[in-house]
């Protein structure tokens, strides 16, 4: 007995020393990373903050860019996820760093698609590693750096065009989107620059001898849209009959209103300030 609890000690001990981080080279050090992504976007025309519409990521899955800020000791690595990062194995050079907690491969929003549940995340921070066992902490705070936009149509709007409608959202990167009645729960995350979103709906059939009309709408522009902000355009109609109106709101703020009672062309009512 006092044999085998020798042997079982000594195993115990040994699968210890196995866990234990192996000591570093000299000069190097490692990062203590704790990091989380912030949850709130801003409406633009709305004094408070509004929940991330999509579903958040975790901090844990995004990547990590490690970049060498000093030209003497170059490096750049990336890990597939912030969860990959080890501080007891992954040792670094005692210099200085910058660090990219992001979405994606790539580091930069450039480098990121667009489109409904794409949103970018990033964080950046620049420290220098100490060295030896104990880790240099640093702690980062992921951002949405994209746009965000939703087009919407009401009840209202979807019972006087009966026979649909056919939007469409293009960015200044080139995307474009497809948008109609179904479309409307769709959040597209998209660069901060210039959208402009194009559209046409058609009325109800007014007879079996009459085609119905369709109607095509000025281009409503947002020149600069601001990052980490929610634009929702809904498209309303108001009044009746031939002296109906279309209402356009971003956020539940007017934008601008287009007559009905002759149908709208390239040469509409333009918006009268880009939001």
């Amino acid at each position: 007995m006092k044999r085998f609890t020798t042997i079982l000690l000594a195993a115990l001990l040994a699968g210890c020393a196995k866990d234990e981080p192996a000591a570093p080279a000299e000069g190097y050090g490692t990062l203590a990373l704790t990091a989380e992504c912030t949850p709130t976007i801003e409406a633009l025309t709305r004094a408070e903050q509004v929940p991330f519409p999509c579903e958040l990521p975790a901090a844990a899955d995004l990547a990590l860019t490690v970049e060498s800020t000093d030209p003497a000791h170059p490096y750049a690595h990336t890990w597939e996820r912030l969860g990959d990062y080890d501080s007891r194995e992954d040792w670094l050079f005692a210099t200085t760093y910058r660090l990219t907690l992001h979405s994606g491969d790539e580091p930069g929003l450039g480098n990121s698609p667009e489109g409904a549940g794409k949103p970018y995340f990033e964080a950046v921070a620049e420290t220098t590693v100490a060295i030896g066992q104990e880790s240099t902490s640093v702690k980062l705070t992921a951002r949405l750096l994209n746009t965000i936009v939703r087009v919407k149509f009401t009840d209202r709007f979807k019972g006087y065009f009966g026979n649909g409608a056919d939007f469409t959202l293009t960015t200044a990167a080139g995307s474009e989107f497809a948008l109609d009645y179904t479309t409307a729960e769709n959040y597209y995350f998209v660069r901060p620059a210039e959208f402009v979103i194009t559209g046409q709906a058609t009325k109800q059939t007014p007879s079996a001898t009459q085609p119905a009309q369709t109607v095509k709408f000025a281009a409503t522009t947002n020149a600069a849209p601001a990052p980490g902000t929610l634009y929702t355009y809904t498209f309303d109609v108001t009044g009746a009959g031939d002296t109906g109106k279309i209402d356009i709101t971003l956020n539940d703020e007017p934008v601008r209103t287009e007559a009905l009672d002759e149908e709208l062309n390239d040469d509409a009512i333009p918006d009268p300030a880009d939001n």
